[in-house]
């Protein structure tokens, strides 16, 4: 019985850092299927993993050079809204001693 119990205890502890780690690697797997570096649609899926995993400045970066490229991309709006309202949101939960 203490070797079934610490296999579950392992699970427990490895399968957090297990998960989020596949399924930004299936997401960057999905990124190389995305065409080209330089086109649209390569900007505006890596930032959208980027905004997933909360680096909101670069994600933006990445949507604003998707309209730089394509300047009516309504995905590409759409999403830097997202990452302006994510970042909004991260000052704003800020405790005032840390900035």
């Amino acid at each position: 019985m203490p070797d079934n119990q610490n296999s579950i205890d392992l699970s427990r502890r490895l399968l957090p850092g297990f998960i989020p780690y596949w399924r930004h690697r299936l997401c960057l797997s999905g990124l190389t299927a995305a065409g080209r570096p330089h086109s649209a649609r390569f900007h505006l899926i890596r930032g959208r993993i980027l905004l997933s995993i909360g680096q909101y400045d670069q994600a933006a970066s990445d949507f604003r050079h998707a309209l730089r490229l394509d300047w009516r991309d309504e995905q590409a709006i759409l999403w830097l809204n997202k990452a302006k309202r994510a970042m909004q949101r991260a000052v704003d939960q800020t405790p005032r001693a840390q900035l």
